[in-house]
């Protein structure tokens, strides 16, 4: 071979050696890339991304099982599962676990393509923790708060903001009126209602209910509720009405449904009361209608039992009933909680639940947006006069708070 075909190769085979080590180096940088975008890094070393402006936190790898709960009375039907808090004096914050909020985060959790919740108050971190985390992986969750009765607590509206940071789709009523709604729809499947908000003091010092409900045709009529209050109530072509105001199951279970304003809550009420012929059984945060009230003396003179626990501190508020109906003779307590009775409950002849979170007030029935449902079904009655006598227990033993007991109770509606 001679010297010019000899060097001729060489510089061939130097050329191809450079374009396999190009390749080479391509195919590692993709490499590395594929195993830094997804997350797993090389061992011993960590990334350093910016941090974001909300906290991120990651579900828990197994469901709570939602009818065992440390802080809840739990039972569970034929149709629904109730819950009743469990108050502790004196409460604290790092206590603060076993709540009803652990069976709400629970389904939550399992979300896996919309949320929706009307609530009056928001700001127990457990729950805004799950809805911003539902919402990262890519749930579709919608809220609807009243901001203007709760913009001066920097804890509702530091939970607000993360919610909105988190890809949470956030309205903020500013009515003068209340927004006065506890409910939270889960893919269209599970329903949460009842009287409490999603507060450290309503899971965990006040008195409430909620009921866990998967009843299709209720659940339309919640879905329609909340789409017209997140779309401005009706402005963009939703309506008012629901679908499915009165419901029976094939049980025999029979379910009123009421939204106010002027949905005729205040009206089904006092039909069933008018036509009670043995027992009625109240639990109230505030009592301030006169009309109920006229139905509870007149049911008393007629002998029947009429029982009550109203929240102490609101019974002397203005419009309060409570002095009236005491003095008529009407069986009235107030409650023995060191934090609040914010239950609004009535059991009627020991068959018939009423709950939700509308007020036994003038403006709950004509101003505030509320939710109530009425139920004849002997079994829950029997649950909700379970919780009626446990309440009504302390009231006639009442906690004794200790000298300089401050209540930080925020919020109490």
């Amino acid at each position: 071979m001679s010297r010019k075909s000899s060097s001729s190769s060489l510089k061939l085979f130097g050329l191809s050696a450079w374009v396999i080590i190009g390749i080479l180096l391509i195919g590692f940088c993709i490499f590395a890339s594929v195993i830094l975008f997804s997350g797993r890094g090389i061992p011993g070393q960590v990334s350093e991304l910016p941090s974001p402006t909300f906290t991120r936190t990651v579900a828990p790898p197994t469901a709570v099982d939602v009818t065992k709960l440390a802080r809840a009375n739990v039972s569970q039907g034929a149709w629904y599962t109730a819950y009743f808090t469990i108050p502790s004096y004196p409460e604290k914050a790092d206590k603060r676990t076993g709540g009803i909020d652990q069976a709400i985060v629970a389904d939550i959790d399992g979300a896996q393509k919309t949320i929706d919740a009307a609530v009056f108050d928001v700001r127990l971190p457990s729950l805004v923790d799950a809805l911003t985390r539902a919402a990262q992986r890519g749930v579709q969750v919608r809220m609807v708060v009243d901001y203007d009765a709760n913009k001066d607590a920097q804890d509702f509206t530091n939970a607000i903001d993360q919610l909105e940071q988190g890809g949470v789709k956030v309205v903020r009523d500013e009515r003068s009126a209340l927004m006065h709604d506890k409910f939270i729809v889960i893919d269209k499947q599970i329903l949460w209602a009842g009287s409490m908000n999603f507060t450290p003091n309503d899971v965990y010092r006040n008195n409430n209910n909620m009921l866990r409900l998967m009843t299709h045709e209720l659940i339309d009529n919640y879905n329609t509720r909340f789409d017209w209050l997140f779309n401005g109530r009706g402005k963009n072509g939703t309506t008012k009405e629901i679908p499915n105001p009165r419901i029976t199951l094939d049980n025999g279970v029979v379910i009123e449904n009421y939204f106010s304003p002027s949905g005729g809550a205040q009206k089904a009420i006092l039909d069933h009361l008018k036509a009670a012929q043995k027992s009625i059984r109240v639990t109230a945060f505030s009592f301030t209608d006169p009309s109920i009230g006229n139905v509870l003396i007149s049911k008393t003179k007629d002998k029947l039992l009429v029982q009550g626990v109203f929240e102490t501190r609101n019974n002397t508020g203005l419009g309060a009933d409570y002095d009236r109906l005491v003095r008529s003779g009407v069986d009235i307590l107030q409650d023995g909680n060191c934090y609040i009775l914010h239950s609004k409950t009535m059991v009627i002849d020991d068959h018939i639940v009423i709950t939700g979170s509308y007020n036994f007030t003038e403006s709950a029935n004509k101003t505030n947006d509320e939710n109530l449902l009425i139920i004849d079904d002997p079994s829950l009655a029997k649950l909700y006069i379970d919780e009626f006598n446990r309440i009504r227990t302390q009231a006639k033993k009442p906690t004794k708070c200790g000298a300089g007991f401050v209540d930080d109770n925020s919020g109490g509606e």
